[in-house]
This record gives structure tokens, sequence and C-alpha cells, in this order.
């Protein structure tokens, strides 16, 4: 085996168990060279490669030439990542939560070494998003980019809508899918799609951004009732992460969102993922693939190997160019469902809308950063947000409600 060709892979869970599928298929297994686990008591039969577990030396592989860091542990891949790029080694991640939070630092020690770094299997699972954004769109001003970035939040969503199951037993299912991790917070809390978003803000935007920066409200608090309502004027929640830009200044959201039938986001279902892409002169273009999964995010990983295997690496180009800023003053449209309609009072929104006889229900404009400001009290007094996805549902919903009187609050 060539040194020159040997591949080091760490952790072999889900994806990676994917990725060497591929590397199987196309009869390339012999490349992969040594396999770290963590749990040595875990059979893994048929891997021809060695396998080694977790230790404390360092993370640099000289002898390696491409590393494959497919772990779940953040922190942990850090060291991976950034010590074998700062020797000019080839790196291939899936880590969302790695590179949204230290992507400019990875950047920087890609560049500085010469090395590369790729994670299209990061986001949005078997839909090449990266890749379409770093080259389709390197030259064309994007305006908008949104989806439905979380494969397990929305399965969760589909089967609360279909079969009409709890969120208990659709989160159950999800889990035992393969779908949804054991601790499934990231996923259901927003906090997965919010890595995402960050990583595709890079490269649509040219703008490096923090997670902690960005509104991330997750599905946690929808209720039965919710669901109910949505039916009812025959819409869908779903979860959707969006990035806009109006006059040079960037609004970035992770919240449940009412669409309606003639939305594209509309049929995404279960484990899939959907994108969609405004931008300048391209206008509309949409994205669908299978968000989760061992094979479709195994298919990317190992596209990524074949793109280092011709020294293809990310232009980064508008991350050079663009200075955008971040802002939270945008107002957008929002149905808040409480316990008590007392409880509305903690936000400060303006039109507010009573839409059902019991005033549990309203319709208000509220602005970004006051339920950025408010997001602990949401959660603890178990209020659901659902935002509005298309403008004209604004007055459908005040038509058909039984609204009575507009408040002040």
């Amino acid at each position: 085996m060539s040194t020159n060709n040997n591949i080091k892979t760490y952790g072999f869970g889900v994806v990676a168990q994917g990725f060497y599928n591929y590397l199987e298929t196309n009869k390339e297994e012999e490349r992969l060279h040594t396999v770290i686990i963590k749990n040595p008591t875990k059979i893994r039969k048929g891997i021809n490669a060695t396998i080694e577990t977790t230790n404390s030396n360092t993370a640099r592989d000289r002898d390696m030439r491409v590393i494959v860091e497919l772990i779940s542990s953040a922190d942990e891949a850090y060291g991976i990542v950034v010590e074998n790029l700062e020797i000019g080694k080839k790196v291939v991640s899936a880590n969302k939560k790695l590179i949204a939070e230290n992507l400019e630092t990875i950047v920087k020690a890609e560049k500085e070494n010469d090395g590369i770094f790729l994670y299209e299997g990061a986001v949005c699972g078997s839909i090449p998003i990266i890749r379409v954004l770093n080259d389709l769109y390197a030259n064309e001003q994007v305006k908008e980019i949104k989806g439905i970035f979380n494969g397990s939040s929305n399965y969760i969503l589909s089967q609360l809508f279909s079969k009409e199951v709890s969120y208990d037993e659709a989160l159950f299912q999800a889990q035992k899918l393969g779908f949804a991790e054991a601790d499934p917070s990231s996923d259901v809390g927003g906090y997965d799609a919010l890595y995402k978003l960050i990583i595709v803000t890079a490269h649509a935007f040219g703008k490096i951004i923090r997670p902690q920066e960005v509104l991330n409200i997750g599905i946690e608090a929808l209720a039965k009732s919710d669901i109910e309502f949505a039916k009812k004027y025959n819409l869908k929640i779903k979860l959707v992460a969006k990035a806009s830009l109006k006059e040079d200044q960037l609004t970035l959201t992770v919240l449940p969102t009412l669409v309606a039938n003639n939305n594209d986001l509309y049929n995404i279902e279960n484990e899939y993922n959907g994108v969609v892409i405004d931008s300048e002169n391209i206008g509309e273009q949409f994205y669908k693939g299978k968000g989760a999964g061992s094979l479709p995010t195994g298919a990317v990983v190992y596209s990524d190997l074949k793109a280092i295997d011709n020294n293809y690496s990310y232009s980064y180009k508008k991350l050079e160019a663009e200075n955008y800023k971040l802002t939270d003053e945008e107002k957008i449209a929002v149905i808040v469902s409480v316990k008590e309609s007392i409880d509305v009072e903690i936000l400060n929104v303006e039109n507010l809308y009573s839409i059902d006889k019991r005033r549990k229900r309203f319709l208000a404009t509220i602005t970004i950063e006051e339920l950025k400001r408010n997001k602990h009290n949401i959660q603890k007094q178990g209020i659901s947000i659902l935002a509005i996805e298309d403008e004209f549902l604004i007055e459908e919903l005040i038509n058909a409600s039984l609204k009575e009187e507009v408040l002040t609050i």
C-alpha cells in the first residue's frame, strides 16, 4: 500500500460505515489504513484496516495522506482537524458543530500550511450545497438561503402531521431509525440546523458568525393544538433555517415555521432536507435530498475524498471580499401560543391579534432581537413560537380567524 494513498478514519459510527461502504463498492477499501475507535468492545467485522483505540498521543498523522474525522465530539475533533492541517494534511470532516464554532481558525490553518479541508457531509446530508455555493455562486450575489437543514426534526414533524402520533413516539422512532441521537437536544433544539446555517452563511455571504449570535428556537414546545391549527389552514410546520441579505445587513434565524402548500419546503418530509437559494441573477433554485442516514452522508464524505484526489479545495472567495453586518432589528410575523393569555405580556410585540376564542393564540409582529432577549422565558413558560414563511398568510389568517379586537401591549 502506498504511503501517499493512506487514509486514517477517526470514528466508525453510522457515517463512517457509509463511507466505508463506498470505498468497498469502488474497490478502494485498501486505501483505508487505520480506523481509530473509542469503544474497543464493539465488534467491527470485515474492515480491511488496522483498528486502534483512542489515546492521548498527538493527533498529527504525518504518515497519512488523508484524515477523515467522523466522531461526535467537537472538542476532540478540533485537535484532530487543526493539528493535521497545521502539517499540511488533507482533512475531511462532517462535524458541523466543530466547523461552525471554529471556521475562522480552521481556514487560517488550512491556508497557511497548504492543507485541504472539505466538509460537505456536515451540511444537509446528500445535498452538495457547499460545493454549489463555492462553485456556482462564487461570483453571484445571494439574496437569501433557507431550508430544512435537520433531518431528525423534520422526521418528527412529518410523523406528527401524517401519523398523528405523540411527540415522544415520533422522537423514539427517529432514534430507532438512526435519524436522531440518544441525546436529541441538538436536533430538536434547533442547534444542529443553526451550525449548518452558520456554515452556509460563510459560503453564501462571506460572513463568519458565531453560533451564539443567532436566534434558534427548536420544536420541543410544539403542542398538539399547534399541529391542529396548522392543519386547519392546510399548512405544515417546518424547522426553517434562514439567512437573508437586505441593504448590506444579514439576518439569521432558525425557527419553527408555518409553510403553505405552494412553498417548496411544504412537501419535504421525513429525513429529507430542502434548500432554496435566491440570488440576484440566477433567481430561485431548489435542492432536495436525504439529510440523514449512513449511505446519504457517507456518499458525500466519499465525494470529498475523490475531490481531494483531484486537489480540489474551497476558494472562500466571498470570505475575502464581503463585510456584511449581522442585524437582529428585522421584524417578523409570528403565531404565539401560550398556556395563559397573560403570558404573552412578557414579549414586546406589535400588531397583536387574538385569533382564537380562548385568547391563547395570537398573531403578532416582533423583532428578532426581542425573541433572542426572551428566549429563556419563552422556553421556561412553554410558549410556542411559529414564524410565518409566506406573507400572504398573515391577511388570510386574520380574515379566517375569530378576531374580535386588536390589542395594544
